[in-house]
């Protein structure tokens, strides 16, 4: 495999774009594109800032000498697990929120959904800033979770201007109300359009 080939492949699984890993280097997009299409090649200064961005020694870049794994087995069940878990916990905190609001309907269901929601999004990021979890994993959370969060604030705010029983995590409907439910339904839908489009940009980057 050469440079070329190394900078894209460590660059695709950063989960990054060329304007993003140019930004980090100094340089303009055209320079990283002509270094992966080996139209030219990177200064031993911007060899050696990339080793440091894409953690892996100046060795690999130039020679292709396997990086050592800095994290552990362990380290890397640990990330898939809340890969996999931290997404939803924002599906299961709507869930309870709804439950426990149509039974009770107090700011009790208010606050445990908020709890939940707020702690799906710290345990996906800090495990990104731990380095156990990868950028593409990031954007999985943001795919999955996006509509259970989107649906828990927009009718949070729908239910504070068109209903008189309080903040619920699902649309209270009432008569004369049709025109704020279409905007909230307008807003749902194209806030999810947006987010899981730019989303899957993302990943094929």
């Amino acid at each position: 495999m050469k440079l070329a080939n190394r900078i894209l492949e460590l660059r695709k699984q950063k989960g990054i774009s060329q304007e993003a890993l140019a930004d980090q280097l100094g340089v303009s997009r055209q320079a990283i594109s002509k270094w992966e299409s080996e139209q030219s090649t990177p200064e031993l200064e911007k060899i050696v800032l990339m080793s440091d961005f894409f953690e892996v020694s100046t060795d690999y870049l130039l020679k292709g000498i396997k990086p050592v794994e800095k994290n552990n087995e362990t380290s890397m069940h640990i990330g898939n697990a809340l890969s996999l878990l931290s997404p939803w916990m924002a599906w299961i905190g709507y869930i309870i929120s709804c439950a426990f609001w149509y039974e009770y309907q107090n700011a009790f269901a208010i606050m445990d959904g908020f709890i939940w929601m707020i702690g799906s999004v710290v345990v996906i990021y800090v495990a990104k800033l731990n380095r156990i979890v990868e950028q593409k994993a990031v954007i999985r959370y943001w795919m999955i979770s996006i509509p259970a969060i989107s649906l828990f604030i927009l009718s949070i705010l729908y239910n504070a201007i068109a209903s008189p029983k309080g903040l619920a995590p699902y649309p209270l409907i009432y008569t004369n109300r049709y025109t704020l439910l279409g905007i909230w339904l307008i807003l749902l839908i194209s806030i999810n359009i947006v987010v899981e489009v730019n989303m899957q940009k993302r990943t094929k980057q």
